[in-house]
Formats: structure tokens, C-alpha cells, sequence
């Protein structure tokens, strides 16, 4: 309502101020072309035309010539004959002698004109025009005062004026026999066509062809151009001013001298339809109707010869209110939208925490789905939505009248209408024994629910804490757990590492230890892993596998792998400055080869470092799914067109396999460790080491074993022809000055 009051205010703020008023014109002209009108054929003209002047070419013309005219015309019939000719100096006496004679024929059948006019311009004194004396006695006269607005356009005409001390009627209120107070104006009705007043020319009716006058009311004056009496008419251009005269007496003709009603009329019925529309929550409609009144009443109005309406002021109001509500909308749409995951359609995060602020008690119910991540990759967009549709209509037959929502990938949550406990834990799991149905096979998903429990304001917390509770009952092999001590101190830690990560990156609370690499040909230490640690005021020393997943999962990595980045690039300069030629690999979460703006950083301190970029090899993590495979080659390409190059880490388990060898651009592949540390013990496990050493040289890329914690396995993998081994035998993980020693020993 606050809204739709500003915008009336400025409408009639716009009104009053007579902004909206040539807009109205526009608008009215409009209305005029919607309904033209033809000329009555009671009035015509008698006009002085370019024919006229070249048969008679002095001019002004003798005044014989219109008492010749007068005679002709009472002759044909006309009914009244008014001249728009200026009589109001002497000629010459015969010919003033004749024009008085047939004035006096006439019998008072002939109207002169008679005008005021400023005695100069910008004068405040005027002079007044009236026909000579002479002849006064056997005329009626008329006024033929056209006064046009500030623009030069002529919109309004005189009833009559007041000239030698006495009323007089306008000549377009003699022609039409139309009433009306000396001083007063009426609008000229342009839709009135002026092509279809009859006009014959004066020469035409001195030769004696007047007969179609007969009955007409003749106005006789000039139209040709040299003659220069001439008026800018809107709608029509520029006309002649016995033209204009004539128009003016069509409109008292027609009876279209409707009185002008104002803009306040239109803006008042289109304030309380929108009053009444905003209060029944009925606005589109109600707008519409507006619409439809504002535009067609004028025209039935106005059709009616009833009054004049000026519509844009409403109009004005319409579009505010209207422009008002579409952006409220859009806040809203907007807002909404902050609420729904785009993958799935289902409420978000936010959505939830907002649901369960202000209702005191809550239970939130998280499930987890495991490997969801996993069985995704290997389905098509289309069977991904059907799973996801199908998971959840079977939680909704254990959890009717729920609103489940999306927390993240395999990851739901709800507030709990029914308590979840075991039996019902039980009974929803059943429901998913069966495998789920899609078009290219069926997938099994198992879930496991974590509980808690709490006030919500907190739900934030709550949801965490029931996350937890999910993610330790997977770890148990159980179906659900409820959020217990331990858990609820676990969320409490997860929370501060979330909020301590930028400060502690800050306060170097977070830093790089280094891992040789051995080169198994050369037999020398390489290069380094880049390892992150992180010592917390109050947690002490972190383990990267408790605190990576939580960065992670609140979309924290971003940060965190850039100061890794930063710390390694600014350590690589000192080595290189002392003449330690080395290489450093830096690990990435594969989710951020989806973020454009990492992407941006990452390329933008390649360039800025220059040569050290060579020094530089990325390690892809998969402890996330890549989403978007175009998006991640285009930004490993970047990122070897610097001189750097690209691992791809723990190959051999999830998806790092043959497929990932295929879909993304590395120099090198990385073994996982749990096939190299039993290799020795494991008849499979040597299998696989070795297959794939001599895959990956025949695909072309170089191999790294990781997990090599004594001299036999190292001899073991120098035998099978790999490159590079890091594990314990060569060297814990350790500050960057303890490094350096490490490889000069070695």
C-alpha cells in the first residue's frame, strides 16, 4: 500500500505541475484518429485560392470583386455569407461604394470581421479592427480572434470578443447559429476531417458556378499560400485561416464542444479501482479493468458529446503502482529463489533455517544417501532427476505431509512431523531394499538418518549436528543415530574451523609442510607434495582429514587452496633465488575446477609469476565430483599453457581410472597408496601397480607411487619402470628449511 500511495502521490504531483499535459494532447489526437468525423455540408467555403488570384491578380482584390461575390452567392441560394477578408481600411470610393451597395442588397445577410490585436508585440494595448463605416450599416459583424497556445499550436476558438466598445459574436458562432458567452472558448474538435468541408473558388463563383451553395452557409477568405493566413492545427498540420473558421463552426455543427472534465476524474476512479484491487489481493485483474476504463470511457465519453476526460495522470498512476508491484515481485521471485536448490527444485538450506526460526521446538531428520556422488557420474541429467524424484517419493511414504529439502548433493532434510527412532528408521530403510528403476539400469541406494534435536532459531546448528549424526551412523553400519554429547561437540568444532579458516590463513595458524618426491631413475629427491596443516589456538594440532571435509562441504576450499597456492609459489621464489632447482605439487579439490572465479585467480597468479608457474604441478582431488567436465579441461588447458602440470591423484579408486585418463588433460598419474603400501604382500595389488605403470607410459604420462615406506617396495617399483615414489622411506612431511636438509642428505 506504501507503495501504491508514493505512486499517486506523484502522479497528481505530475498532474498539478503540467507535465503529463502534451502527453494528453498525444493522447487525445489519438482518440481523435479512433473516431473521425465528416464535415455536416452546412458550411462551405468560398475561397481565394491560387486559381482565384491568377485570374483576378491584384491584391487586395477591388472591392467590386466580393460585392460581385455577394451577389452571385445570394443568387445561388446561400444561406448566410460571412467574409474573413479585412475591411477595416478605405479603398477607393467606387469601389467601396459598390461593395456597400451589395451589402445593402444583402439585407443583413452578410457578416464582415471584425478583430483585437496587440497595437505591437508583447503590448499590453490593442488596437481594434473594424470594417469602415461605410460598410457597417447593412453588415452584421463577426469576430475572428484565433489566439494559439505557447507552442504556436491553435487548439481553443472564441465564442466571441468584445470590439468597438461592443459584443461580438465569433464568425463560427454565426455559421453554426451556436449560442455561447462572449469570452468563453470551446475546444476545436480535430477529428473532424477539414478535407471534407465543401470548397469551391471564388473565381468559380464570380463566373456564376455557385449552385451547390445553395442552402450553405459560405465563408469566403484566402487559402493560397502566398496569402499568408495560416494556423498549425494539431492533427492536421498547418491550415489556412478560413479553413480553421470553418472547422470551428463544424464543431459547433456537430455539437463537440464537449467541456473538459480535467485529469482528476480518470485518476480518482483509477485510485480506488486499485485501492479495492490491492485490498482483495485481486491486482492484475483490477489493473486491467483500469486499463480498459481509462481507455475506452474517453472515447464513449467523448462519442457521447457528454465531456472531455485527460487521461495520462491515470495512466501515470497505473504504470507506477504497476512498476512497483512487478519489482516487489521480482524481490520476491528473487528471494524465492535464494530458497530452491537449482538441481534439484527442492527447498534449500536456507528455506529450511527460515521455516524453523520462529517455532520454537524443532527435530530435524538429515538423510544421507552414500556413494550418491559416485552413481551420479555415471548417469545421464535425465536419470539423475528420476533417481532423485524416486528417493524422495519413498521417504514421503515414511514421511508423509513432509517438506523434504536439498542440503547439498546426497544430503536431505527435513523437520520432523513424526519422531524418527529406529522402528521407523527401519521401516524407511526397507522401503529402499528394492533397487530404483531408471531407463539405463537400476541403482540401489541405501540411507542412513541422523536426528536432532533443539530451538529453532538455532536450526542451523540443528542441522549440522543431525549431519553429523548421519555421516557417524553410515561409519557405524547402522540406519540412523540420534545427536548425542559427542556429537553435538563435534558440530560445535565443525562450526568454529568453519568460522576460524579465514583468520587463521591470517595468522599462519595454517601452513605448508613439504613431502620429497623421489626420482626413481635419477636417484635423487625431485620435488615436493605441498601438505596443509593447521595448528588451532584451541584445537591444537588438525589433521587435514578433519578439517578439509568441513571447509569443503561449506564451500570453503576456494580460499584455502589459494593461500596453499600463494604460500608454495612465494616458497618456490626463495629456493630458485638460492639455486635449488625444484618442483612442488599442490593439491585441488576437483569441485573448484567448476569455479570460474578460482579458475580466474589461479591463471591470474600463473602469469603474474612467470617461469615459477614450470615448477608448479596441480594434483586433481576427487573428494568431490566434477559437475561440469567441459568447465574442468578448459581450466587444467589454462593452466598447462602456463608451464604447469596437471596429476590426476588416487588413481585407481572412485573415479579416478581409465575414464579420467581419457576425460581431462595431465601430465601424470598419481597411484593410490593403498595399492602401493601391500604390493609386496598383495599378488592383485603388484598386478595393478604394474598394469598400470606400463598403461600410463604407453598413454604418455610420467607415474608417481605414493605410500612407499621401505627400500624393498622402492626397488620393487624401479623394477616395474616408475618414475617417482613419495612415502616415508624417503622422507616424512616437514617445514620447508628441514626440506632442504632432507635433500641434501638424500
Amino acid at each position: 500500500m506504501t507503495g501504491f500511495l508514493a505512486a499517486l502521490a506523484l502522479a497528481v504531483i505530475a498532474a498539478l505541475w503540467g507535465s503529463t499535459s502534451a502527453l494528453d494532447e498525444q493522447v487525445r489526437l489519438l482518440r481523435d484518429h479512433a473516431r473521425p468525423q465528416l464535415a455536416s455540408g452546412k458550411i462551405a467555403i468560398v475561397e481565394i485560392d491560387a486559381k482565384s488570384l491568377q485570374a483576378i491578380a491584384d491584391w487586395p482584390w477591388p472591392r467590386r470583386h466580393h460585392a460581385a461575390l455577394i451577389d452571385q452567392l445570394r443568387r445561388a441560394g446561400a444561406a448566410t455569407i460571412v467574409f474573413d477578408v479585412d475591411f477595416s481600411s478605405s479603398s477607393n470610393p467606387a469601389d467601396d461604394n459598390a461593395l456597400a451597395d451589395a451589402l445593402a442588397r444583402a439585407d443583413g445577410a452578410v457578416v464582415l470581421p471584425t478583430f483585437r490585436q496587440p497595437v505591437s508585440e508583447g503590448s499590453t494595448n490593442f488596437s481594434e479592427n473594424l470594417p469602415i463605416t461605410r460598410l457597417r450599416d447593412h453588415a452584421f459583424l463577426g469576430s475572428v480572434n484565433v489566439q494559439p497556445d505557447a507552442d504556436g499550436q491553435l487548439r481553443h476558438y472564441s465564442y466571441g470578443t468584445v470590439t468597438g466598445g461592443t459584443p461580438r459574436p465569433s464568425i463560427a458562432a454565426l455559421l453554426a447559429a451556436s449560442p455561447g458567452n462572449i469570452g468563453m472558448s470551446f475546444r476545436i474538435d480535430t477529428a473532424i476531417d477539414p478535407a471534407t468541408i465543401p470548397r469551391v473558388s471564388a473565381i468559380d463563383v464570380l463566373s456564376g458556378n455557385a449552385a451547390v451553395l445553395k442552402g450553405r452557409s459560405v465563408l469566403i477568405g484566402a487559402t493560397a499560400i502566398e496569402m499568408g493566413d495560416r494556423y498549425i492545427v494539431p492533427g492536421h498540420g498547418v491550415l489556412p485561416g478560413v479553413v480553421v473558421q470553418a472547422l470551428a463552426a463544424e464543431t459547433l455543427v456537430h455539437g463537440t464542444t464537449n467541456p473538459d472534465w480535467g485529469w482528476w476524474p480518470a485518476l480518482l476512479l483509477t485510485a480506488l479501482l486499485l485501492g479495492a484491487g490491492l485490498r482483495r489481493r485481486r491486482y492484475w485483474p483490477v489493473v486491467a479493468a483500469a486499463l480498459t476504463i481509462i481507455f475506452v470511457a474517453p472515447l464513449v465519453i467523448e462519442g457521447m458529446r457528454i465531456g472531455s476526460l485527460q487521461i495520462v495522470p491515470a495512466a501515470l498512476l497505473l504504470a507506477l503502482n504497476a512498476t512497483v508491484v512487478a519489482l516487489l515481485g521480482l524481490r520476491r521471485k528473487l528471494s524465492d529463489s535464494r530458497l530452491i536448490d537449482a538441481t534439484t527444485g527442492l527447498p534449500n538450506t536456507r528455506a529450511l533455517i527460515k521455516s524453523c526460526r520462529d517455532r520454537g521446538p524443532v527435530a530435524l531428520a538429515v538423510v544421507r544417501l552414500p556413494q550418491f556422488d559416485e552413481i551420479s557420474t555415471v548417469l545421464s541429467g535425465e536419470d539423475r532427476g528420476v533417481l532423485m524424484a524416486q528417493v524422495i517419493n519413498r521417504l514421503l511414504v515414511a514421511f508423509p505431509a513432509t517438506q523434504i529439502h536439498t542440503i547439498e548433493s546426497g544430503l536431505l532434510a527435513w523437520s520432523c512431523v513424526t519422531p524418527v527412532d529406529s522402528d521407523l528408521a527401519d521401516a524407511a530403510a526397507a522401503l529402499f531394499r528394492a533397487p530404483i528403476p531408471l531407463a539405463s539400469r537400476s541403482v540401489l541406494v541405501s540411507p542412513v538418518f541422523g536426528v536432532s534435536q533443539g530451538d529453532g532459531v538455532d536450526a542451523e546448528h540443528l542441522l549440522a549436528r543431525a549431519s553429523i549424526a548421519a555421516r557417524q551412523a553410515q561409519a557405524a553400519g547402522r540406519r540412523w543415530a540420534y545427536e548425542s554429547s559427542t556429537i553435538s561437540r563435534d558440530a560445535d568444532r565443525s562450526i568454529a574451523l568453519i568460522t576460524d579458516v579465514e583468520r587463521a590463513i591470517a595468522d599462519d595458524e595454517i601452513y605448508v609442510v613439504y613431502q620429497a618426491k623421489w626420482d626413481i631413475s635419477a636417484a635423487r629427491v625431485s620435488g615436493a607434495e605441498a601438505l596443509v596443516r593447521w595448528h588451532h589456538p584451541v584445537f591444537g594440532p588438525l589433521s587435514p582429514d578433519e578439517f578439509i571435509p568441513v571447509l569443503e562441504s561449506n564451500g570453503q576450499m576456494r580460499m584455502l587452496t589459494l593461500a596453499v597456492v600463494d604460500i608454495c609459489l612465494s616458497q618456490l621464489h626463495k629456493w630458485h633465488a638460492q639455486g635449488i632447482s625444484i618442483g612442488v605439487a599442490v593439491n585441488i579439490s576437483a569441485t573448484l575446477l567448476d569455479d570460474r572465479d578460482f579458475i580466474a585467480d589461479i591463471t591470474h597468479r600463473l602469469d603474474a609469476r612467470g617461469s615459477l608457474a614450470r615448477s608448479l604441478t596441480f594434483e586433481l582431488t576427487e573428494s568431490a565430483t566434477v559437475t561440469s567436465t567441459e568447465t574442468a579441461v578448459a581450466a587444467l588447458t589454462a593452466f598447462r599453457s602456463f608451464g604447469a602440470r596437471v596429476s590426476i591423484d588416487d588413481y585407481g579408486t572412485g573415479q579416478a581410472t581409465l575414464a579420467y585418463l581419457k576425460s581431462f588433460p595431465a601430465d601424470e598419474i598419481k597411484i593410490d597408496k593403498s595399492f602401493v603400501t601391500n604390493m609386496l604382500d598383495s599378488n592383485s595389488d603388484a598386478i595393478v601397480v604394474r598394469s598400470t605403470i606400463e598403461l600410463a607410459h604407453q598413454l604418455g604420462f610420467s607415474v608417481v607411487a605414493e605410500g612407499v615406506e621401505d627400500a624393498a617396495c622402492l626397488a620393487r617399483l624401479a623394477d616395474y619402470g616408475c618414475d617417482t615414489a613419495q612415502g616415508w622411506v624417503i622422507g616424512k612431511p616437514v617445514r620447508a628449511e628441514d626440506f632442504i636438509q632432507i635433500r641434501k642428505a638424500a
